[in-house]
């Protein structure tokens, strides 16, 4: 008597756009509900998908495809509106993607978007370190068995 199950528990603590899995909300500002359209534009614009953002906070959004795609990490999300964001993939779920801002809307301070231009150079700079590494492999590899 008196204890509820927890399934219970955790409902009744909801708040009204909170999700009803068991994962910690780990946002730092309040998401708000949209339905909006955009575009993800990557590889220097010459790739766009378009989705729907389902919801949104200062620091990230929600997103909807139409199908699967294989994404890069770092993209931008083009809001209808003038609302252009640069954005990191946190996390991703067959056609729902979850991703983080990276510093400010289109057109902010230059700081902001050259710390969000640095972070994609860096990450460029790790992918392309992991792939001359596959690339000396390779080559060790080929090497091995001339003979």
């Amino acid at each position: 008597m008196g204890r509820e199950p927890i399934s219970l528990i955790k409902k009744r603590n909801m708040t009204k756009h909170a999700d009803s899995s068991l994962y910690l909300e780990q946002r730092q500002s309040r998401r708000r509900t949209t339905l909006k359209t955009g575009k993800l534009v990557f590889n220097n614009g010459h790739c766009v998908v378009e989705c729907t953002v389902r919801d949104m906070s200062d620091e990230g959004a929600r997103l909807e495809l139409p199908c699967y795609v294989d994404l890069p990490e770092v993209f931008t999300l083009v809001i209808p509106g003038g609302q252009n964001r640069d954005c990191e993939k946190v996390w991703f779920s067959n056609t729902k993607l979850g991703v983080r801002f990276l510093g400010a809307t289109r057109g902010a301070d230059t700081k902001s978007l050259g710390t969000a231009l640095l972070h994609r150079v860096n990450l460029i700079q790790s992918q392309l370190d992991v792939i001359q590494n596959q690339l000396n492999e390779l080559r060790s590899d080929i090497e091995a068995n001339v003979d």
